[in-house]
């Protein structure tokens, strides 16, 4: 998914599993491009259960589909081991047109970013700090290891605590066309809306409660975005 300035920017709805059944036609009706299925947030993670619940959004929505088994350590709803999210991933992948996975979790990222490129699916290496944002060394070694290991796209999501912050995070935007840039908390709020004109491939939006800090209401988002005209 790269992007020109001829195309607009691109906005994930985020599904969690106590929405999922009520939030897919508000998501298409307020102008989502992709559906975000948090999967560490459905209460049941019986493999055949998320399997029909996926087809459905596939279905109802008729939008690409990103499958996130979110990690605890980055901001996952609960403590899943790296045996089930692997299985997870391996079962549920079939559903989704990209696969989101965390540079860290590295007992599994190599099996998770094989069984993608097998399945021609699209891969997004993510990072996420709730604390800080780092220097720019800790940033360039996050892009260059995720890009070589085999990603499609490297997302980088890290708390801003100064404007410094929100500015070093844009200038990554230069470093490649195959990154999500976003600033978390108050400060980092409009990186979800100025970094997509920029080149960041894609935001998130909520529906209903939100799955970070700083995240916008999808509508929201749509309204930031149409007063530039976009």
């Amino acid at each position: 998914m790269s992007r020109t300035g001829k195309t607009r920017p691109k906005i994930a709805a985020v599904i969690t599993g106590s929405t999922a059944s009520t939030v897919v036609e508000k998501a298409v009706s307020q102008g989502a491009d992709l559906l975000e299925a948090r999967i560490d947030t459905f209460r049941s993670l019986d493999p055949a259960s998320l399997a029909v619940a996926l087809k459905e959004l596939k279905r109802s929505s008729r939008l690409p589909l990103i499958l996130t088994v979110r990690s605890k350590k980055e901001g996952g709803a609960r403590d899943i081991p790296d045996e089930k999210r692997l299985e997870l991933f391996n079962s549920l992948m079939k559903f989704a047109d990209y696969v989101d996975i965390e540079a860290s979790s590295s007992g599994i990222l190599k099996n998770v970013l094989k069984s993608a490129t097998k399945e021609r699916k699209k891969s997004i290496v993510s990072y996420h700090n709730f604390k800080s944002t780092p220097g720019d060394k800790k940033f360039k070694e996050i892009i260059e290891s995720a890009l070589s290991s085999g990603a499609d796209i490297v997302k980088l999501a890290t708390y801003v605590n100064s404007f410094e912050d929100l500015r070093r995070l844009s200038r990554l935007l230069s470093l490649s066309d195959r990154l999500i840039i976003i600033g978390m908390g108050p400060l980092g709020a409009a990186s979800r809306v100025f970094f997509p004109m920029i080149g960041s491939l894609i935001t998130y939006g909520s529906i209903t409660g939100k799955t970070a800090p700083g995240q916008l209401k999808l509508k929201d988002l749509k309204k930031e975005f149409s007063r530039f005209g976009i």
